[in-house]
């Protein structure tokens, strides 16, 4: 196996952080040596001190220094970035290396022309990021715990508010709004150690498209869905959660959409262990869903509708990560960290979506999510 080269910021760089557990929001370079060998991490004399108390590698190293050593040797020569990495690599007898996809091209470039090969590696370049260890699922666990809080904060306003003549939502005397709701959230999540991002408090036909963030105020007897994915600034792990909801009595159809999501999710709960194909779990999920009679397909002014995404996706450092359970075949693995996130989408209805997140085990799964689930919020 070839010597890995990353260079790129950890607060934005899912791969650099798993590899250092450093984070930082400048770029910095990271080594590993060959066959898995010694790891190294540089940077600048700012960093330095809490690099070597923090991060998770063999070496620590100090541009200054590096650059000491290279001008001791050539010191008439213009010195860079890429020249002392080059530099130091070939001293280590490094000539190849493996990079990220994402690696810099004009930083690669000078790398090759100071005569280091590099082979871009498409994602994953960690694979084994798939499977999480005991602390990884502590971590999006806790996380999962702070979004919980955080959905509770935003149904409870929902549940409070009144429904006006015209059929919108008030809260304290004035129109409970996607935006109020959404502060409320974000706020509850701030405030609890964790980053929101995007944020859906989507209302009524704003709900039919799956990633509406929404906006305006919010209608009764219609579904609101509330997707809350935060980061954890501690750990760098997410959570993931969707829950719909409906101020006063749904409509009939409206209940039984949620029903149907509801039933899907239990199916792909009861088919998903280690080795199952995430493809067989997604295809008896849609096929749950037209089986309650809700169909799939393009609608006649051209929009899509009923279940029109994949089942799930993988959660770590990443909001989306693999595996996917979906139309590509990939066999699931003790281990991995899932959403399970069945959903249907009718402009004339609005969207349905329940979000679990759970963890692949040898003979079934294991739901990480504790938060209850129910449509109507009734006086």
């Amino acid at each position: 196996m070839r010597a890995c080269l990353i260079y790129a910021a950890s607060e934005s760089s899912a791969d650099l952080f798993y590899a250092t557990r450093f984070f930082a929001p400048d770029p910095f370079l990271f080594l590993q040596e060959p066959n898995g060998g010694k790891t190294h991490l540089f940077t600048s004399s700012l960093e330095i001190d809490r690099a070597k108390r923090c991060a998770r590698v063999d070496h620590v190293h100090d541009w200054a220094h590096i650059r000491t050593q290279y001008t001791a040797i050539f010191p008439n020569r213009t010195v860079d970035e890429a020249t002392l990495i080059a530099f130091f690599i070939k001293q280590a007898g490094i000539y190849e290396v493996q990079v990220p996809a994402s690696f810099p091209l004009g930083l690669g470039l000078k790398l090759k022309e100071a005569g280091i090969d590099l082979e871009p590696v498409d994602d994953p370049f960690w694979p084994q990021r798939a499977i999480k260890s005991s602390e990884e699922i502590r971590h999006i666990a806790s996380a999962l715990a702070i979004t919980a809080r955080a959905m509770n904060a935003g149904i409870a306003m929902i549940r409070q508010a009144t429904i006006d003549p015209h059929g919108f939502l008030h809260y304290d005397g004035d129109p409970l709004t996607s935006e109020r709701v959404r502060g409320e959230i974000n706020a509850q999540l701030v405030r609890a150690g964790a980053m929101p991002s995007h944020t859906i408090v989507s209302g009524g036909s704003q709900g039919a498209d799956p990633h509406e963030e929404g906006h305006g105020p919010l209608p009764a007897h219609a579904p609101i869905i509330l997707d809350v994915f935060p980061r954890v600034d501690a750990t760098g792990y997410w959570g993931d959660m969707t829950r719909t909801v409906c101020r006063g009595p749904a409509p009939q159809r409206l209940r039984q959409a949620w029903e149907a999501v509801r039933q899907a999710q239990e199916v792909a709960f009861s088919l998903i262990r280690d080795g199952v194909s995430g493809k067989m779990v997604h295809d008896a999920v849609a096929q749950s869903l037209t089986d309650a009679g809700f169909i799939t397909g393009t609608l006649p002014d051209g929009r899509q509708g009923g279940f029109f995404h994949g089942t799930g996706h993988g959660l770590g450092l990443e909001i989306h990560e693999a595996p996917r359970i979906g139309q590509k075949d990939q066999k699931l693995s003790t281990g991995q960290v899932i959403t399970v996130e069945p959903g249907l989408y009718y402009p004339d209805m609005g969207g349905v979506r329940i979000e679990d997140v759970i963890v692949v085990e040898p003979d079934g799964c294991r739901n990480l999510t504790v938060q209850e689930k129910f449509l109507e919020l009734l006086d």
